[in-house]
């Protein structure tokens, strides 16, 4: 993983982040990652591009199809445990 470190924040400013951070419960370099991977995050145009490029990748499925591989999907959803994981008998 990368690191980075920002200079010249006014101490004013810093002091208001860490308060902030504090009241989160989180130490200030948790609230700091928290806010870069946000605001780095994929616009709607670059998610939406994102996806034209995996369809155009994907080959074409007819409806019919479509309609098979979701009903194979229910009965294998409807055949399993109602709870997977949890003890049956209790």
């Amino acid at each position: 993983m990368a690191s980075m470190v920002i200079r010249n924040i006014p101490d004013d400013v810093l002091e208001r982040f860490k308060a902030r951070a504090k009241a989160k419960d989180k130490s200030a370099e948790q609230m700091a990652r928290e806010v870069i991977s946000r605001e780095a995050g994929m616009t709607r145009e670059e998610a939406w591009a994102a996806m034209d490029e995996i369809r155009s990748r994907s080959k074409p499925v007819d409806l019919e199809t479509a309609l098979r591989i979701m009903e194979e999907s229910r009965q294998e959803r409807d055949e399993g445990p109602f709870m997977p994981g949890l003890d049956d008998d209790h």
